[in-house]
């Protein structure tokens, strides 16, 4: 059975709910509260609304605010009411853009984009042309140019990029971009720098991008984690 389409009213009860768990001292009856809250959200549908005008699709929230005006062939998903300031993924003559979700219609990327996939815990977008794939995060700035052959998402840390066999990295967390100049980056040591091989030698970069031949030479270097693709 679908969950009936949340209202404001549902929205001001479930506010009320978290104002009051949250005012309870007692650990132990605030989240009994707040897992109340949280069992009253889940008995409603707070999914975005695609609508049409002149047979162009938009995207208004379920308090029927306009996210993006109905100016575009076709919106590719929807998100939640919960979900905020996160880009919408738009679709015009068959190409993908990027479109901001504060009503605007201010475009982050044109839509000229053969994909857009997006990465909502990393606040990043995937993005492919021509056979080339890159990163774009949700300000509409490309942290990773869109020049890559593959690219490989690391659950929890990591993008590393492959551009004629030598290897490339984004670090999601520091807003790192390590262009893709080596030979093999050995990153599945837990909590050990990662290591930069390039031509036999090995190097170490730290969380503002900066390379070092010495993992000695700074504590703040990048830093493994064992992780399976995403």
């Amino acid at each position: 059975m679908k969950n009936i389409k949340a209202t404001s009213e549902n929205l001001s009860v479930y506010n009320n709910m978290l104002a009051k768990a949250d005012k309870l001292t007692d650990e132990k009856l605030r989240d009994e509260a707040l897992a109340e809250a949280e069992k009253y959200k889940n008995g409603f549908d707070w999914s975005d609304v695609i609508f049409y005008e002149d047979g162009k699709a938009g995207v208004k929230n379920v308090l029927g605010e306009i996210l993006v005006p109905a100016k575009f062939d076709k919106i590719a998903f929807t998100y939640c009411y919960f979900v905020k300031n996160m880009p919408y993924i738009v679709i015009n003559h068959g190409n993908f853009g990027m479109v901001k979700s504060d009503g605007s219609g201010e475009m982050l990327a044109p839509c000229e984009y053969h994909e857009i996939a997006p990465l909502i815990y990393y606040g990043c977008f995937i993005v492919m042309a021509d056979d080339y794939w890159g990163l774009i995060n949700s300000d509409g700035r490309f942290v990773a140019p869109v020049e890559h052959d593959d690219i490989q998402i690391l659950e929890d840390q990591f993008a590393v990029f492959r551009k004629d066999d030598k290897k490339g990295l984004y670090a999601f967390e520091n807003d790192v971009y390590v262009s893709p100049e080596y030979d093999d980056i050995k990153h599945d040591d837990i909590d050990e720098p990662i290591k930069f091989i390039r031509d036999g030698k090995t190097f170490y970069i730290d969380t503002e991008g900066n390379v070092y031949d010495d993992a000695e030479d700074s504590e703040h270097l990048l830093l493994g984690v064992q992780s399976d693709p995403v």
